[in-house]
């Protein structure tokens, strides 16, 4: 069964006379609206990723105008939700961009959620309800070793990925035994940008030690866009043989949540016509969503 998750950010501004939709040029007398935006999600029970209040404060905003950037990118806690009267808008909404997808938490990545809103219009003096429904854009990793591997190989095992500057190690220390479980789940997943294909082909090298042998093997897995491919790994002691099984999952929002008018430190400035899509400070901060209330 599917639920949304829902981000709503409103701020109504002061009305103005309604003339027409033309865009005047800068330094004119604009007659202005605003837009209310909705933020919203799909998500399942598993292979999903929390939104705190703080994370989506820094999805990133671009509003376009036909295929022309009309005011560059802001964070969402700081966007200006104040238009020209006009049509053919449309919001681009980020979470992240491809950079810090999988440069942040160490190098483990995260999730990127990206949407674009239908074209819409803004009439003088109205608030115009604009939504934009984000999917998971990149790719996730994550490794489950079966009890059995876990048992046999008890001078320590890891699975670990390197990528020019990039390495990531899944090792028994890194996660815990389930309860009730038969498998060591390894507990963090790593995030890959997966291009215009929607595909990417990784490698991964397989590295355990037992009493009696060494086992070092390298295996390519498929990732595909807006997925976590969980590949759990089992050892048959009575043949010798490592077995690898794949289970995909979808990356969605889990939870939900909502962001108020005071959460929203608008940017009350003149538009930024013409302005350049790259125009924006990514914020790398992290944030703890347990500690946050």
């Amino acid at each position: 069964m599917r639920k949304y998750l829902i981000i709503i950010c409103s701020v109504l501004l002061a009305s103005c006379s309604e003339k027409d939709f033309d865009f005047p040029t800068p330094g004119e007398n604009e007659e202005m609206g605003s837009f209310e935006l909705t933020l919203t999600g799909e998500r399942q029970t598993r292979a999903t990723s929390t939104i705190s209040k703080e994370q989506a404060d820094n999805f990133l905003v671009t509003i376009y105008k036909g295929s022309d950037v009309y005011r560059q990118t802001d964070l969402l806690k700081n966007i200006n939700t104040r238009l020209s009267a006009g049509y053919g808008y449309t919001i681009n909404v980020e979470s992240c961009n491809e950079a810090t997808a999988e440069s942040s938490n160490d190098g483990w990545g995260e999730p990127r959620y990206v949407g674009t809103s239908a074209p819409f219009s803004v009439k003088a003096g109205q608030t115009t309800h604009v939504s934009v429904h984000c999917t998971g854009t990149n790719a996730g990793f994550d490794v489950v070793f079966d009890k059995t591997f876990y048992s046999y190989f008890t001078g320590g095992f890891q699975v670990s990925v390197t990528e020019g500057n990039r390495s990531i190690v899944f090792d028994r220390i890194t996660g815990g035994l389930s309860e009730g479980d038969n498998i060591f789940q390894i507990s963090d997943v790593a995030y890959f940008n997966v291009g215009e294909t929607g595909s990417r082909t990784i490698t991964y090298h397989i590295h355990a030690v037992s009493p009696r042998k060494t086992l070092d093997r390298d295996v390519e897995i498929t990732l595909n866009k807006g997925r976590v491919s969980r590949a759990t790994i089992s050892y048959e002691m009575s043949t010798f043989s490592l077995s690898i099984t794949v289970d995909e999952e979808e990356l969605m929002f889990d939870d939900s949540l909502y962001i108020s008018d005071d959460d929203i430190k608008t940017d009350q400035g003149d538009t930024d016509m013409g302005s350049n899509h790259d125009g924006y400070s990514d914020d790398d901060t992290n944030v703890d969503i347990n500690n946050y209330d």
